[in-house]
């Protein structure tokens, strides 16, 4: 009944002409911060249990129907970008940044190979994920992050991460680059990494890549194609204009969205040097890999290198003031946060109980993220219990 609905809907809302990249993206910041207005009012008249039901983004892109049905849509059908990052890795800083004036948020869709897969969204710049990758042992700082929404076509759910079905339909989602080849720059040479998840039937991949704002000026597209690599048959590449399309004829799914980034965020100097980097990288001229030499671990690191459920209260101890009980929400939803007395903490946090606590677990207590800035006294860790009440205690616990 869900998922006729949900057709109705959006049919209903097909639109006779195309709005604009801009209409959309005022459409779905609007929605974003109606909701986070909303969600504030909940948490007050709930003692902070926020209702996660995207109310609000759907009523106001009603108001906009005539405007922007396919937006419409889109943010009544889908998680935002920032939900997203909040649902999959409560990546706090991620999602500000999904949040923030530099984001692209795009919500086109293309249906290709028995699947609707939707562009969400975009964000880049430096340290933007509480997540940093590391090449080489060496953090990169500068990096770009989309989201997709894959769902069967036909409406029929897709398979759960705890399925033994998950991972029989596999994709490759990834950052192209106008005028260089597919089949050699792509998500895995450029330092490429993504975390899915499914939710209501939907899977949500995050792509993270290094940087590719920096070929602004090239045109930037994101592929979507059935497989776990880059498949040279689902797509074509025109030496001459560097242009990539669709291959009609393929057997599976091959979207492809140009992503809108501004121009004016090209740095072709950036470019050249990222660029002969690469080539040094892949020719096996970079020595790098073989003579740097890896950041010592800190006293923190090695703290929690030993520390298990079984091990908790032997070597750190809760902060009592930061302890509550979260109960979820119809969606199984939990809102929890904590501020240190040294003013540390991050607050107004959300994440789902069947990911902090699958079928398969091994412990009803969980060691979640932990925060530090270098010293064993500055560790702060996230430790989440679960009752056979359903309810889930969380407190912060720090080294004894």
């Amino acid at each position: 009944m869900k998922n006729s609905i949900d057709e109705l809907l959006r049919l209903s809302l097909a639109p006779t002409e195309e709005p604009t990249g801009l209409l959309n993206r005022q459409v779905l910041r609007q929605t974003e911060r109606e909701e986070q207005t909303m969600k504030k009012r909940e948490d007050k008249r709930k003692g902070g249990q926020a209702d996660r039901r995207l109310i609000p983004a759907a009523a106001i892109g009603l108001c906009a129907v005539f405007l922007a049905s396919v937006t419409v849509y889109a943010a009544y059908r889908y998680l935002s970008p920032s939900q997203a990052a909040e649902a999959l890795f409560a990546d706090h800083a991620l999602a500000q940044a999904f949040q923030g004036e530099g984001a692209v948020l795009v919500n086109e869709t293309q249906i290709s190979g028995g699947y609707r897969i939707t562009l969400l969204g975009s964000a880049a710049g430096r340290n933007i994920s509480d997540y940093l990758y590391r090449h080489n042992g060496e953090i990169v700082e500068d990096r770009i992050y989309t989201v997709v929404a894959i769902e069967r076509a036909d409406g029929t759910p897709m398979p759960d991460t705890s399925s033994d079905a998950y991972g029989e339909e596999s994709f490759f989602v990834s950052h192209y680059v106008r005028g260089l080849d597919p089949k050699s720059y792509n998500a895995v040479s450029m330092g490429g990494g993504y975390g899915e998840f499914v939710q209501d039937g939907v899977m949500y991949r995050i792509l993270e890549t290094d940087n590719v704002e920096m070929f602004a000026d090239r045109g930037i597209y994101v592929g979507v194609n059935s497989g776990t690599f880059y498949d040279v048959n689902a797509y074509r590449y025109d030496e001459e204009t560097g242009e990539m399309t669709q291959n009609e004829d393929y057997d599976g799914a091959n979207a492809l969205f140009l992503l809108p980034l501004d121009p004016a965020k090209a740095d072709p100097e950036a470019a050249a040097a990222y660029l002969k980097r690469w080539e040094k990288e892949m020719s096996g001229e970079d020595e790098t890999a073989e003579t740097s030499v890896p950041e010592a671990p800190t006293d923190a690191d090695v703290f929690m290198e030993r520390l298990t459920p079984e091990n908790l209260d032997e070597y750190a101890a809760p902060a009592e003031y930061t302890r509550m009980v979260c109960t979820p929400d119809a969606n199984g939803m939990i809102s929890y946060g904590y501020r240190m007395e040294s003013g540390a903490g991050s607050e107004n946090q959300q994440a789902r109980v069947d990911w902090l606590f699958p079928e398969d677990r091994e412990s009803d207590v969980l060691i979640g993220g932990w925060s530090h800035s270098g010293s064993l006294d500055t560790l702060n860790i996230e430790v989440f219990t679960l009752h056979e009440d359903g309810t889930v205690e969380f407190v912060i616990y720090q080294p004894k």
